[in-house]
């Protein structure tokens, strides 16, 4: 079996594992090492939850970068700034103050919806979309805050594609909008966490991803960096009619098998031998 039969044996493998998920779901996979890639519905579009703060950060240090925005300063969170939702922020004491940078990294890690909303301020709903464009993502658009109830029943979703969510990560592995922006926000995306790709891929790989989940939509993005075969993946999926936990196991397996096929590719030659641990003497 060739690399190439790998492959599609991967991708039906993984069309097999949608087509009986009880909702709709969506993946792209793509080694950044080779044009080998996969898409199963991969330009549905899908809401993204959290994941669309990866997009916000990008801005942020972009911003940093122009001179625009200085990340060092401090701000002071009080009662009436805090949202609902996933975070820490509203649940601290003698209101926090925090650098920008600091709010920036709860958004990232901690998903906090106060951070993320106070990111958005800064960065600008308008300039943050400017960069989705000029990254090249044609189906991905942010057009509210966090846990804006009124603009989710009005329609006015944060949405993305898996193939979308792809390029945005090969962006910025391949140094865009510019080296020292993507190097910042794929740090800090890298920072250890248990998500649905961390725990599909252990801790031995570094991983650096940002998932979202919302009522009967979740999904993870991110690279997988293996020495000789990084990769890059996007699952999401909406409409579940499974529970979060069934929806979580769902996607952790399908990132598990993407996993384990890569994780093959890296240890193997063209022909499927193992590679050497050591050339011998």
């Amino acid at each position: 079996m060739s690399s190439d039969s790998l492959w599609e044996q991967l991708e039906n493998t993984l069309k097999d594992k949608i087509t009986i998920f009880d909702g709709v779901a969506g993946l792209a996979v793509k080694s950044l090492t080779s044009e080998k890639s996969i898409s199963i519905n991969g330009d549905e579009v899908f809401p993204t939850a959290s994941t669309i703060k990866v997009h916000v950060l990008a801005k942020l240090f972009s911003l940093q970068e122009e001179g625009k925005i200085d990340l060092s300063r401090r701000i002071r969170f009080t009662q009436d700034m805090y949202g609902a939702g996933s975070g820490v922020i509203h649940f601290l004491e003698n209101d926090p103050e925090f650098t920008f940078r600091d709010v920036a990294i709860l958004m990232m890690l901690a998903s906090d919806n106060t951070a993320t909303n106070i990111c958005i301020d800064i960065a600008g709903m308008e300039g943050i979309n400017d960069l989705i464009r000029d990254m090249g993502l044609s189906k991905t658009r942010l057009r509210r805050k966090m846990m804006d109830p009124e603009a989710i029943t009005r329609g006015d979703e944060n949405v993305s594609t898996p193939n979308d969510l792809i390029l945005m990560m090969a962006q910025l592995h391949n140094g865009k909008p510019n080296p020292k922006v993507s190097a910042q926000v794929l740090q800090i995306m890298s920072k250890p966490k248990s998500d649905y790709l961390n725990k599909a891929v252990g801790s031995e790989v570094v991983v650096a991803n940002k998932p979202g989940a919302m009522g009967r939509a979740q999904g993870d993005t991110g690279i997988v960096f293996l020495p000789n075969n990084p990769y890059t993946v996007s699952i999401m999926s909406k409409f579940s009619m499974v529970d979060s936990i069934a929806q979580e196991g769902f996607i952790i397996d399908l990132a598990r098998t993407i996993h384990k096929f890569m994780a093959i590719m890296e240890e193997t030659n063209e022909f499927g031998l193992s590679l050497p641990k050591t050339l011998p003497l």
